[in-house]
């Protein structure tokens, strides 16, 4: 008969199998069985000297990597001081998990020691915010957070572990496998990606600008495949300033001149002012490929004319790259326009290099 493990250890080995690698935390009472485990999974913990800072560290692994950071720190204070951060992982799209200690589960509404209602706390700056109910599910529960973190949208994710479940000890729970901690794909049909290219084809100036999803490494490249495929500019779009990014430029000055343009897992928001004159024709029609339905919703709200978004489609932005790119129509007219946006891009006063 095997050794009943505790639920520290079987959240640290499910850590393990999901990849990741490293721990950015603060230390606290709350959290030190997982310090423990942590030792037998290999995971190696970076110790920060505030909360704020391993959420924004897990943020920062989560947009350079592609897979979701974790922050770990202790409840309470603890937790209040990391919640902050979470918002700003959730503007950038980006996949992390911030697990937090937690009162025990026995002693809650008996003024536990830093009981506070931790998931409600952190709910609106994440995807989902919930706090574990046991030992034999916390494998489950990691893995769940990983999946929502990851698919759609990718975002933040927030776990609270009481004390209690990471203390107790169990048999009967089971490891996830490897794949239930990946993504859900929402893949684009290839008959919407040649619909699509259609549309675009049949533009002077398309315009494809896509969001904070394909602005990685892996992102940047399949940009310029798609570019080249369709003959159309690619512009990535990250940073809150939006069209008045520095790094793009002097790009938001041919926005108004875009007839179509194709939102790709970018929302029309603030950032590319709700795509509104003077910042866009009056008259310029708008594609959306988005994986989350809502945006649709809010998208043809912005633009104050419905029949200005001609197509809605849900779909993650990196699957529909590729369709896109398989599905593409060489555009043929305005051959100029991709180096004039292009140009624009590049552009910087001659004044920054004094």
């Amino acid at each position: 008969m095997t050794n009943p493990q505790r639920g520290a250890d079987l959240l640290a080995a499910s850590l393990a199998r999901a990849g990741t690698r490293y721990l950015f935390s603060l230390s606290g009472n709350q959290i030190m069985p997982l310090y423990d485990a942590a030792i037998d999974a290999r995971l190696d913990i970076v110790h920060v000297r505030h909360e704020g800072a391993a959420v924004h560290m897990a943020d920062a692994w989560g947009r350079l990597t592609g897979q979701p950071g974790i922050a770990l720190v202790t409840g309470g204070p603890g937790h209040a001081n990391a919640v902050g951060a979470l918002y700003t992982a959730l503007a950038a799209e980006s996949p992390m998990v911030l697990l937090s200690g937690h009162a025990p589960l026995a002693q809650l509404g008996m003024d536990a020691f830093q009981e506070m209602r931790q998931a409600d706390m952190a709910a609106p700056v994440a995807k989902a915010s919930w706090t574990a109910r046991s030992a034999e599910t916390l494998g489950e529960d990691i893995a769940r957070a990983f999946r929502i973190a990851l698919s759609g949208r990718p975002g933040p994710v927030h776990l609270s572990l009481p004390f209690d479940v990471l203390e107790a000890r169990t048999q009967s729970a089971a490891m996830p496998p490897a794949a239930a901690f990946d993504r859900s794909p929402q893949p684009l049909p290839p008959e919407a990606a040649s619909e699509i290219a259609r549309e675009l084809a049949g533009a002077r100036r398309p315009l494809i600008i896509a969001g904070p999803m394909l602005t990685g490494m892996r992102g940047r490249a399949q940009r310029e495949a798609l570019a080249h495929a369709h003959g159309i500019p690619v512009v990535g779009m990250e940073s809150p300033r939006g069209v008045n990014d520095p790094a793009l430029g002097a790009v938001a000055e041919l926005l108004k001149q875009a007839d179509r343009v194709l939102l790709l897992g970018k929302k029309l928001d603030f950032t590319l002012r709700f795509g509104r004159a003077p910042a866009f024709a009056p008259d310029g029609r708008f594609i959306q490929i988005d994986p989350d339905g809502d945006s649709f919703e809010r998208a043809a709200r912005a633009l104050g004319d419905a029949s200005r978004l001609v197509r809605s489609i849900r779909a993650d932005a990196e699957a529909a790259v590729e369709s896109l790119a398989a599905s593409a129509i060489p555009l043929v007219a305005d051959a100029g326009w991709c180096a004039e946006v292009d140009a624009a891009v590049r552009y910087r006063p001659a004044s920054w290099d004094e």
